[in-house]
C-alpha cells in the first residue's frame, strides 16, 4: 500500500471513440481513484457498520457472471476491498473479531501497523495506519485508516467466499465506531465474445460512461439490482465491465467491478 494518501480525482463523462490503449488504462485509473475517494467520503454504498449489501451484491453478480466466465463464476478470481477509518478501540475490536492481535501495537503516537493472515481458500489482509495530524487540529485520540482485502483465487466455491464475507460483516458489527465502504473486482477468461454485454443485460443496467480503443473497452453502468454505488458527478454508478482481447500470452479478459473496478486491470499470465 502506498505511503501517501490518494488524491481525489473526479470522474468525467467521455464519449466513446478510438483512443490509444494507454488512454483506456488512464480512464480506468481515474475511475478507480474516484471510487476510492467516493468510498472514503461515504458517497453511496453499503455504509456504516453493516456490510450486508456487499454480500448481496456478490451473490447477484455471481449469478449474472456464471455463464460469462470460462469455467463459470467459480473459475474467476474475486477480490474484495473495504476502506475506512476508526479510533483506537474500533480498530482493535475489528482486528480481534477477524482473529488478528493488535493489542499493544497501536499506540498514542499512531505508529503504522501491518497485519497479514491467509488460509487455503482465500487471503485476508488487514492494514491499520495512523492518520496524519492536521495542521491546527486539536490534540485528541488518534484516528486510523483501515484497509481490508479478501482475495479468492480461481476455483473457489461460492459458499467459501460468502462465508468469508459473513466473517467480515460480523467483525464490522463488533466495532462500534467503524465506518467502512466496500467493493469487489472479478477477473477471468470470458466464455465467449460479448460476455460483458450479456452481464450488463442480465443486470438491466443503464450505461453512463464508455471508453474504447478498439482493443480494450470499459463501460460503466447503474443497475437498480445492486445495493452498492458511488457518484460519478451527480449520477450514481455501481457496475463497471471491462473487456480486452489481450495478448497471445494472456488471452482475452473479462473484468467486472462493483461499484467500480479497483486494483490491477490485467490478469497475470500463468
Amino acid at each position: 500500500m502506498a505511503e501517501g494518501s490518494m488524491t481525489p480525482v473526479p470522474i468525467r463523462k467521455t464519449k466513446r471513440g478510438r483512443r490509444p490503449q494507454i488512454g483506456v488504462l488512464a480512464a480506468l485509473l481515474v475511475l478507480a481513484a474516484a471510487a476510492a475517494w467516493a468510498i472514503l467520503r461515504g458517497n453511496g454504498g453499503g455504509g456504516g457498520a453493516s456490510a450486508g449489501p456487499l454480500r448481496a451484491d456478490f451473490e447477484t453478480v455471481w449469478r449474472w457472471s456464471d455463464a460469462a466466465y470460462a469455467g463459470g463464476a467459480g473459475g474467476a478470481a474475486w477480490s474484495f476491498r473495504w476502506d475506512g477509518a476508526a479510533d483506537l478501540k474500533a480498530a482493535n475490536d475489528f482486528a480481534s473479531a477477524l482473529g488478528f492481535k493488535l493489542s499493544g501495537r497501536l499506540n498514542a503516537d499512531g505508529g503504522p501497523v501491518d497485519v497479514v493472515a491467509s488460509d487455503p481458500h482465500y487471503k485476508l489482509t488487514l492494514w491499520v495506519r495512523s492518520q496524519p495530524a492536521k495542521d491546527g487540529a486539536r490534540q485528541g485520540e488518534p484516528r486510523y485508516d483501515v484497509v481490508l482485502l479478501l482475495d479468492a483465487a480461481g476455483q473457489t466455491e461460492r459458499s467459501v467466499i460468502s462465508a468469508g464475507l459473513a466473517k467480515v460483516e460480523k467483525a464490522m458489527r463488533a466495532a462500534s465506531d467503524l465506518k467502512l465502504r466496500g467493493g469487489f473486482t472479478v477477473k477471468g477468461r470470458p466464455a465467449a465474445e460479448g460476455a460483458g454485454a450479456r452481464v450488463a443485460k442480465a443486470a438491466e443496467a443503464e450505461e453512463t460512461e464508455a471508453y474504447d480503443d478498439g482493443n480494450t473497452s470499459s463501460l460503466t453502468y447503474y443497475s437498480g439490482a445492486l445495493g452498492s454505488r458511488v457518484l460519478s458527478g451527480s449520477k450514481p454508478v455501481n457496475l463497471q465491465i471491462a473487456e480486452s482481447r489481450g495478448t497471445p500470452r494472456t488471452g482475452a479478459e473479462l473484468i467486472i467491478g462493483v461499484p467500480l473496478i479497483t486494483g490491477d486491470y490485467t490478469m497475470q499470465a500463468k
